[in-house]
């Protein structure tokens, strides 16, 4: 009898970096078709398929990796004020850097707003309230990190492998219900916050994850095969990519088995003993190992540099001017992980001598 060929869930921490950056350039594009269907130009072929199966789901791709790094550094140093210390410095430190500028830009200087109107958007108080979305990736992984003791917890204090998945399956379908909730009787506060709510799943199932990567399960080729049939049935013939609560879901499912599908080929070609492959597997994982080091920064300076652009009439859509977001989006985001990395470093050290002075 032919033995399955398996795959090993350990290369999902091997890539991840790489899907990192396969998925912070998933977003990039998105928000250019995104353009392309709000000003009605090139939303068509390959732009048209992408926004309607794929869409922004790199967010919970992001979100589900997210997840799986959270576990690897709990499981090597548990200890919830150093944990909360450097994550938070992580996305505050830039977020600030770009934000203060930018919200001073838009409301003070472009719309003439109050002062108020700036502190509730830098804030985030606005996004619930006024359903104000620049910037929020930032709220939501900054709640993810929150969360995520409590999560580990769930997850590694299961019984079994069952009690565990049934665990993560109660919580996402909790936040699902939360959304149904929501949208029958709250609609507004429903439009608010459903792009982060929407997101609660994708954050939970890649703790879980985690855990099966961290023990270094297995799981047949066959399955993740079914599962990419699976996930084109809901997206194609039963069309849950056209229904508002289920399009979130059904996009991620199929990003997330295309990723799959997409580490195995890497995996195969490393295994190659032809050159030219072990060339093409080093440039693309280099290449998107690169992106992947600055998703951040990426994502701050991305959606702040396209909003300017499009204000002052440079419209993204038009593929010049994509061209010069991308370039300029790229550039700035390596000066900005330079200075928040050096800030960073300089908090960090602040915050131990601190800590060091009130042990002694």
């Amino acid at each position: 009898m032919r033995e399955t060929k398996r795959f090993s869930l350990e290369n999902l921490s091997k890539y991840r970096n790489v899907l990192m950056g396969l998925q912070i350039i998933l977003i990039i594009f998105f928000h250019y078709t995104e353009d392309c269907k709000i000003y009605e130009a090139h939303y068509s072929g390959i732009i048209y398929l992408f926004y309607k199966y794929i869409r922004s789901s790199g967010v919970d791709i992001f979100l589900l990796l997210s997840g799986i790094g959270l576990y690897f550094s709990w499981k090597k140093n548990p200890d919830k004020r150093t944990f909360y210390k450097k994550r938070y410095t992580r996305i505050l430190i830039p977020y600030i850097i770009v934000a203060v500028p930018a919200w001073i830009w838009l409301d003070l200087i472009v719309l003439r707003k109050s002062l108020w109107v700036y502190v509730k958007d830098l804030s985030f108080l606005s996004f619930f309230l006024d359903e104000i979305r620049w910037f929020w990736f930032i709220l939501m992984i900054g709640i993810c990190y929150w969360a995520f003791p409590y999560l580990f917890y769930v997850v590694e204090t299961a019984a079994d492998k069952l009690t565990e998945k049934l665990r993560v399956l109660l919580i996402c379908l909790a936040s699902v219900f939360l959304l149904v909730l929501l949208q029958l009787y709250h609609n507004d506060l429903y439009s608010s916050i459903s792009i982060a709510v929407s997101r609660i799943p994708a954050f939970v199932s890649g703790v879980l994850l985690g855990k099966a990567v961290y023990e270094k399960r297995n799981i047949a080729i066959t399955n993740v095969a079914a599962l990419l049939v699976f996930a084109i049935f809901l997206a194609w013939p039963l069309q849950f990519s056209a229904k508002r609560i289920l399009v979130v879901y059904s996009d991620a499912l199929l990003n997330f088995v295309l990723s799959l599908f997409f580490v195995v080929l890497l995996k195969v070609i490393s295994e190659s003993r032809n050159f030219w492959a072990a060339g093409i597997h080093n440039f693309i994982t280099s290449v998107l190992g690169w992106f992947g080091k600055y998703t951040l920064e990426l994502y701050l300076i991305h959606v702040m540099v396209r909003k300017i652009m499009n204000s002052a009439g440079f419209y993204t859509y038009q593929l010049k001017m994509e061209a010069v977001l991308i370039i300029v989006s790229i550039a700035l985001a390596i000066v900005l992980g330079r200075i928040s990395n050096y800030i960073q470093k300089r908090v960090m050290r602040l915050c131990d001598r601190r800590i060091g002075r009130n042990l002694a």
